[in-house]
């Protein structure tokens, strides 16, 4: 063979090693709402570069942003993302018993809360996600959606009557008419214009989001009521899921970042947030347990009828929550 041929048989082998491994080599998007600078953001680039590490490479992921997460959830069940990291309301429409982790005031602590969700429900979770062709890989945290409003309302007295928008939920609805709020249903798109020119007054986002849109300067009161809770999740497409070696799946899921990890970091970014909203003029009124249980009241008793409202195993899921809480409330745990 001549050096001709031998160089051309070198760049053959070279190309078919590069083309083997370019097979090998699966490239996952991790679909979210979130992006850097937010600590969200940053959970989930670090989660994305942690695949690649605990598969060797093998599997490289990275973050694939849209701010509708109904959308991300829809593309997630289809396969043409496979994984997400998604809010409780982002997969309720596709997966409708979801809306029972986003009903407010569900719970009264965050030790509550964080019991509930990490010790008692994932099994459940899990199976109802499965049935939709989901697969919960691990449990997050997206914050907690407090209200905002152009005055301080700090009372739930004082919510009635008042122009708010309403996010396009049934948990969000009950919390509107058992406030008494003159509701306006609309999209995030829709909703920062009509707060800057008046059509409605308050709404309710997570702190962090709240900030980096127009709202803390059209509607500067933010009043921690914590009324509702936004638990996050990574999941994933279950069929590509399901082709992982259990190596694999064991690998990425001790990579990716605990609960309770999430939720200090989530908890310690609002602090230093507080202060820039109130050095630009804003105004910062936190709550304390009793001022949130007078609230609590007003809702609670509506709960129960809107978890039956969502079909399929909510009630299910409503109950087996309920369990939880009156084992933490007893120190069953």
């Amino acid at each position: 063979m001549d050096k001709r041929s031998w160089l051309q048989l070198a760049v053959a082998l070279a190309a078919a090693a590069l083309g083997s491994h370019a097979a090998a080599q699966e490239a996952w998007k991790i679909g979210t709402v979130v992006a850097p600078p937010s600590m969200l953001g940053v959970i989930v680039d670090e989660s994305a570069a942690a695949i690649g590490k605990a598969t060797g490479g093998k599997i490289t992921a990275e973050r694939f942003q849209n701010p509708n997460e109904q959308e991300l959830t829809q593309n997630i069940l289809r396969g043409r993302l496979e994984m997400g990291y998604i809010s409780a309301t982002g997969m309720a429409v596709a997966v409708p018993e979801m809306g029972v982790l986003n009903m407010p005031y569900l719970w009264r602590s965050e030790g509550e809360r964080d019991y509930v969700l990490d010790k008692v429900i994932p099994p459940l979770l899990e199976q109802i996600l499965a049935a939709r062709g989901i697969t919960l890989v691990k449990i997050g945290e997206a914050g907690w959606t407090s209200l905002f409003c152009k005055t301080a309302c700090t009372t739930p007295d004082k919510m009635k009557g008042m122009k708010m928008r309403v996010s396009p939920t049934a948990g969000a609805k009950l919390f509107a008419d058992r406030l008494g709020v003159n509701g306006a249903g609309m999209s995030l798109a829709d909703f920062y214009p009509a707060l800057q020119q008046g059509v409605v007054d308050a709404g309710d986002l997570t702190f962090s989001f709240y900030l980096i849109g127009p709202a803390a300067q059209a509607a500067p009161h933010y009043v921690f009521t914590r009324h509702n809770h936004q638990p996050a999740f990574f999941i994933a497409h279950k069929p590509t899921w399901d082709k992982l070696t259990a190596e694999q799946r064991s690998a990425i899921t001790a990579a990716l970042p605990n609960a309770s990890d999430t939720r200090r970091r989530v908890a310690a970014d609002e602090e230093p947030k507080k202060a820039m909203h109130r050095s630009k003029g804003g105004f910062v009124h936190d709550l304390t347990d009793e001022q949130r249980a007078e609230w609590a009241k007003v809702i609670e008793p509506g709960l129960p009828a809107l978890a039956e409202s969502y079909g399929g195993r909510a009630k299910e899921l409503f109950t087996a929550i309920q369990r939880g809480k009156a084992d933490f409330a007893a120190g069953r745990r």
